[in-house]
């Protein structure tokens, strides 16, 4: 029997709490009977319900007939936890690091990271998420979690959640039965259109209505088609071992039933952008026939669409550019999928969709026209705007003609248990959030062409009176190349606040905590936390031995950045009318280890608006109130700190990283060093 351990206090984190209380809120996480049970407790006595509060919930449409993920926070006095022990009705049904090893395709390039740790200088991550599987529908069930501590005692049990299980859906339409065909050349376009039409027509749930893409012998694997709209109250699934490939033409992806990413024009030639292979596009605001004059496929608006799940163990190919003859083979002994690194001087030669929509447009190469429309004339992996309650999860994403998932004015996402494979794809984020509120991102594999995780918030004037991106909880993920881990920008104009990112671990990327803008751009980020983080190797070109193989990253970049010498590229914008900053940035209990630093860019690099500008009315700004706590570096190179005020260092120290590893700390006030390793004194 357990021991158990009393006063175990709850993390207090103003992040954590916002998140938490937008998730509860939002009407996507947590059922009605769930919500209403815990109300009619809290009403009948204080005392009925007791127990620690870790905020313990279901993030949105994170459920199914037979399954309910569980997430929960971490203990404010959690130095000595190393797992958390599940209860479902009192009993046991296991530890969530042994549970993730079952479902997190994370997990296990978490484990062999630490296991290639001979030293034992890295954070160690905590799971604090949890598959519960073999459930009957329809059925509530009752969970409780545990805090288990290093001498094997364990805390008090949560405050307990109470939560039911969807019913079985109520139709089920089988794509092959209608006849699609998997014969990886048919196009199926109308006939999948149809069915998602017919299928969620009259639904009024998630589990009303499920669109089945199949993998069975009679109908083939890789169905092909053009771009798809989703419907409110459904789910599509991509069964294991089957495979939604996108068209090679660009006729399958009709400019006109596609968007505008923002209010105002982002180049001179025509910022229009077809449908991606998957879409929640309002079909009132969808691209008009009109380039330059018409943003009639700019949407703000949201909940137009609500309860999407997109999910399954199979694939969603974009088919945008040529796959490597060749994949390498990662630190698992697994094959890892390698693309071309295309661009706009290349996509004819290297690409497969994103060429024929580039030939489509009819610009010559190298001409202004041929660049603005390489910016926007590619197709997207998924593009969901103006969706309340949003699922996607357990898929494998490969090979967008240009971005990955997109969750545009969303409000209750989870995105989890997926595998992307984008490398090395030019503009290929894993997945990006813009403008929208309350994320959940966790147990994902992501190696990427771009960014891994990534968030936006518009450019300019038009942007500072818009809904900022806020509300997101990034855990348990396994972030490997890519040109940053977790990033702020280039696009800040109407905020980007209020992310939590812990316990992921980073190997390879070109940057980790990466926040980007320009002056005119304006807004920023603020109140992030970046805590309980791994990194290794972290924009740098040395050879890294991982799991017996070797391994080059391709970059000099920076474990931490906060830049605005971002270029804005062909952007159209009218100027913000405050400077862009990054401030309110908390890194605790972070370790990086760049194993030789003889390569890669300054650890920390910090620079803001420093004036003289007349193009700009505004005049210089600092970055502000960017605090380090508990860091390790080790190896790595010094850093270049400029433009910050009213921030500290403490608990800080440098192994391997040459006699002056501050490096240089210019145009700076109030920052602060407490016990840092080497030394460092006050700048007043």
């Amino acid at each position: 029997m357990h021991r158990i351990r009393q006063g175990l206090r709850p993390a207090l984190s103003v992040l954590f709490v916002a998140v938490a209380a937008t998730a509860c809120g939002g009407g996507g996480s947590v059922s009605a009977e769930s919500a209403s049970s815990a109300s009619s407790a809290a009403a009948s006595s204080a005392s009925s319900v007791s127990g620690i509060d870790l905020g313990l919930q279901v993030p949105p449409l994170a459920y199914d007939d037979s399954e309910i993920a569980l997430v929960w926070r971490k203990p404010a006095d959690d130095a000595d936890v190393v797992d958390f022990n599940v209860y479902r009705d009192g009993v046991r049904l296991g530890g969530a690091a042994a549970n993730n090893t079952l479902h997190s395709p994370a997990k296990p390039y978490i484990d062999q990271f630490y296991a290639d740790d001979a030293a034992g200088f890295h954070t160690r991550v905590r799971f604090h998420n949890f598959t519960v599987t073999g459930l009957a529908p329809d059925t509530a069930y009752t969970f409780t979690v545990r805090a288990v501590y290093r001498d094997g005692t364990e805390s008090a049990d949560s405050l307990p959640l109470t939560h039911r299980t969807a019913p079985a859906y109520a139709r089920v339409v089988n794509v092959a039965t209608l006849g699609a065909l998997g014969d990886g050349s048919t196009l199926n376009t109308s006939l999948l259109q149809n069915a998602i039409d017919s299928c969620a027509a009259g639904s009024t749930s998630a589990w009303g209505c499920k669109v089945l893409v199949p993998a069975d012998h009679a109908s083939g694997k890789v169905f092909v088609t053009g771009a798809l709209f989703l419907r409110s109250n459904m789910t599509l699934e991509i069964a294991e071992g089957a495979t939604l490939k996108g068209s090679a033409q660009a006729a399958d992806y009709p400019l006109d039933q596609g968007y505008q990413l923002y209010s105002y024009f982002t180049n001179s030639t025509d910022d229009r952008r077809p449908p991606s292979l998957l879409n929640a596009l309002n079909p009132a605001h969808r691209n008009g026939p009109v380039a330059l004059t018409d943003h009639q496929g700019y949407d703000e608006t949201r909940a137009v669409f609500q309860n999407i799940r997109v999910t399954g163990k199979g694939t969603l190919d974009g088919n945008g550019w040529t796959r490597k003859p060749a994949d390498l083979i990662d630190e698992l002994g697994n094959p890892l999928a390698q693309f071309a690194a295309g661009s706009a001087n290349l996509v004819a030669s290297q690409g497969v969709l994103a060429a024929s929509q580039l030939a489509a447009t009819g610009a010559a190469a190298g001409t202004t026209a041929h660049g603005n429309y390489y910016s926007n004339r590619r197709s997207s992996l998924a593009t969901f705007r103006g969706v309340r309650n949003l699922y996607v999860g357990k898929l494998r994403l490969t090979n967008p003609a240009y971005h990955g998932v997109m969750f545009l004015e969303s409000e209750n996402m989870t995105f989890a248990g997926t595998v992307t494979q984008t490398f090395d794809i030019n503009n290929a984020d894993g997945v990006e959030f813009g403008n929208s509120d309350n994320a959940f991102v966790f147990n994902n594999f992501i190696d990427s062409g771009d960014d891994n995780i990534n968030f936006a918030a518009g450019q300019g004037r038009n942007y500072e009176n818009v809904a900022p991106q806020q509300n997101a909880w990034i855990f348990n993920n396994y972030l490997r190349e890519g040109h940053g881990g977790v990033v702020a920008g280039s696009h800040t104009g109407a905020w980007i606040q209020d992310i939590l990112a812990e316990d992921n671990v980073m190997f390879l990327t070109d940057n980790g905590l990466r926040m980007k803008s320009t002056p005119a751009t304006g807004g920023g980020a603020r109140r992030v936390v970046f805590r309980d983080n791994a990194m290794r190797e972290i924009g740098t070109r040395n050879t890294a031995r991982a799991g017996g193989r070797d391994f080059v990253n391709n970059t000099n970049g920076n474990p931490f950045i906060f830049t605005l010498a971002y270029s804005a590229g062909s952007n159209v914008f009218d100027n913000a009318s405050v400077a862009a900053q990054f401030r309110e940035i908390t890194v605790h209990n972070v370790t990086v280890d760049n194993g030789n630093a003889a390569t890669g860019g300054a650890v920390i690099l910090s620079d803001a608006y420093a004036g003289g500008d007349s193009q700009l009315a505004f005049g210089a700004n600092w970055h502000a109130q960017i605090r380090f706590d508990s860091v390790k570096f080790n190896a790595v190179k010094p850093a270049s700190i400029a433009r910050l005020r009213d921030s500290g260092f403490s608990k800080v120290s440098f192994t391997n990283s040459g006699s002056t590893p501050w490096g240089t700390i210019t145009d700076s006030i109030g920052i602060t060093f407490r016990e840092v390793t080497p030394a460092r004194v006050d700048l007043p």
